[in-house]
């Protein structure tokens, strides 16, 4: 039955429904979505921004979709880690130090993303979208005035530890990836 609550319609979104939406049109455009979403996390990441609009419009809230996008895209997130297995080697404390800030970044923002109400997640998407904008244009400045000052690579091919103020970064990402995901692969 439909409740007549539509996401975003409560906080000035006017996003299309399932109950607006033939769900012949939908379903379908829906499963374009995740394949294209799939594919964008595949080759550089951002692939929520495709799939958690996408299940908005089939009228699942906000929160079960941004959840449901995260789960559903992590396989593809994996699988292009294991493509790329060859281009980590001898970067193994590297990538060690990167899952640290990661992981207890990803944990803290589950936390207080099941901590928030579901209108007030409505509302903030927009500034979530804005804060991974942000933090997309100041990785890049920050990445090269770091490589303009070092090499990171050793003679034996492994890798110099990422300096605290990027694992810190590190751990901002994290959080917003723990809470929104969208945009994060990206950064």
């Amino acid at each position: 039955k439909d409740s007549g609550w539509y996401p975003g319609t409560d906080v000035g979104f006017d996003y299309p429904s399932a109950g607006r939406m033939e769900q012949t049109t939908l379903l379908p455009l829906t499963a374009l979505a995740a394949a294209v979403g799939a594919a964008m996390n595949a080759m550089a990441g951002g692939g929520t921004l495709v799939t958690f609009p996408a299940l908005l419009a089939l009228g699942i809230p906000p929160i079960t979709a941004n959840a449901t996008s995260t789960v559903a895209l992590w396989p593809g997130t994996m699988s292009s880690m294991w493509g790329y297995r060859a281009e980590l080697r001898g970067a193994r404390r590297w990538a060690a130090a990167w899952a640290v800030p990661s992981l207890l970044g990803g944990s803290i923002g589950a936390v207080l993303l099941l901590s928030t109400p579901e209108r007030r997640f409505a509302a903030l998407v927009p500034y979530l979208i804005l804060g991974a904008t942000v933090l997309f244009m100041v990785q890049g400045p920050m990445l090269r005035s770091w490589i303009a000052t070092r090499t990171i690579a050793r003679p034996d091919g492994t890798l110099d530890l990422p300096p605290r103020r990027f694992l810190l970064f590190q751990l901002g990402v994290g959080i917003y990836g723990g809470y929104f995901d969208a945009g994060a692969g990206i950064l």
